[in-house]
């Protein structure tokens, strides 16, 4: 009987220590890429793809901007730009000027402070896309 309290107890102790990982948003993962990079530049524009995991994906306004342990949503950003604050995995950027861009796309809670997973994609668009 001992041996199945002490299974007991420690089937909960290590279920509750991974609910406490999850809402701390310990296991939450982000991975972005650009698609047809070189194709989508030369049309100055760019394409991310955003795969995240371990978080459920929250539009903040919905929840009154209330941080919730494993929920958040996206920010990207084209250089020093604005931030758009979205639960869309994948985004497109038109209009983008000759030279070396940076995209950053970042997990961010529901009050929009950040979840710790970001990645930063780099993209240049060739001089000669200016006169298309």
């Amino acid at each position: 009987m001992k041996m199945l309290q002490t299974t007991v107890l420690a089937a909960a102790v290590a279920a509750l220590t991974a609910g406490l990982s999850a809402a701390q948003g310990a296991t939450a993962t982000l991975n972005a890429s650009l698609v047809d990079a070189d194709a989508k530049a030369k049309k100055q524009a760019a394409t991310v793809k955003v795969d995240v995991a371990g978080i459920k994906m929250v539009d903040p306004a919905t929840v009154n901007e209330k941080p919730m342990a494993g929920q958040g949503h996206l920010h990207y950003q084209v250089d020093d730009g604005p931030v758009i604050a979205t639960t869309t995995t994948k985004l497109s950027f038109h209009g983008l000027k000759p030279g070396a861009h940076h995209i950053k796309v970042m997990l961010a809670a529901n009050d929009h402070s950040p979840l710790g997973p970001e990645k930063m994609l780099d993209v240049t668009v060739p001089t000669s896309a200016a006169s298309r």
